[in-house]
């Protein structure tokens, strides 16, 4: 059987103890997709010219979390608390998700992931929201959501889930291509979303199930779903 092959869009930061740049994608996504069964390869910012060979050389592609979407891409001046933006990332994976809907890859999206989907389709992101960043560890449930019925997410978790919450962005105005299908009970924000256009196919959450995956069935589910079903 030919594993699927998975390209995790990696990020780039600063290790600040020795001043040095490295990339990277979290090790959860990689071992969620390996326990799917799928192939990880982590695919690093490059130009927008290589996002057709990259997106060539896999079956899906997994957006992650990291930096705030710089709002130019969705014409409004910055003004998140966090200053924590990179626009060559930016650049490189909007060129990536416009190759992969292109080549009629599917595309997942966790956190960031979600957010860059939605601004690349024409919508618009809440750039500074309170109470969605956790003071716990990755792999502590702290946030209810709700979700809608007879969608693939209340078939992996059922109506109502509790998920961790590292965001401090979300979605405003959402693309006319993406539909909502988890909510935050209190607040209304959206935390995932599936396509409605039959050329697009894309789920995203914004939660991170890449940190619940060691003891949590249903998040595995979500991996599972994403590796050899989406």
């Amino acid at each position: 059987m030919v594993k699927p092959i998975i390209g995790i869009m990696g990020n780039q930061r600063i290790k600040k103890d020795i001043n040095l740049p490295w990339s990277y994608a979290p090790t959860g996504f990689v071992k969620g997709v390996q326990r799917a069964g799928g192939l990880p390869l982590i695919l690093p910012i490059s130009s927008e010219e290589d996002a057709k060979t990259y997106v060539s050389m896999v079956d899906k592609v997994l957006l992650i979390g990291g930096q705030n979407v710089d709002p130019k891409f969705y014409q409004e001046e910055r003004h998140a608390s966090e200053n924590d933006f990179f626009l060559e990332r930016d650049v490189f994976e909007l060129a990536v998700i416009k190759e992969a809907i292109k080549q009629k890859k599917p595309i997942f999206g966790v956190c960031r992931g979600l957010q860059l989907m939605n601004v690349a389709l024409g919508g618009t992101l809440n750039q500074d929201i309170k109470g969605h960043w956790q003071s716990e560890e990755g792999n502590v449930r702290t946030h209810p959501v709700v979700i809608k019925n007879d969608c693939i997410l209340s078939k992996i978790y059922g109506a109502h889930a509790q998920i961790n919450s590292f965001h401090r962005q979300s979605i405003k105005t959402m693309a006319e291509s993406l539909k909502p299908i988890a909510f935050d009970p209190d607040t209304g924000i959206v935390e995932a979303a599936v396509s409605v256009d039959k050329t697009i196919t894309f789920l995203g959450v914004q939660w991170h199930p890449e940190l619940l995956i060691d003891d949590s069935a249903k998040d595995m589910a979500l991996f599972d779903y994403f590796v050899n079903e989406l």
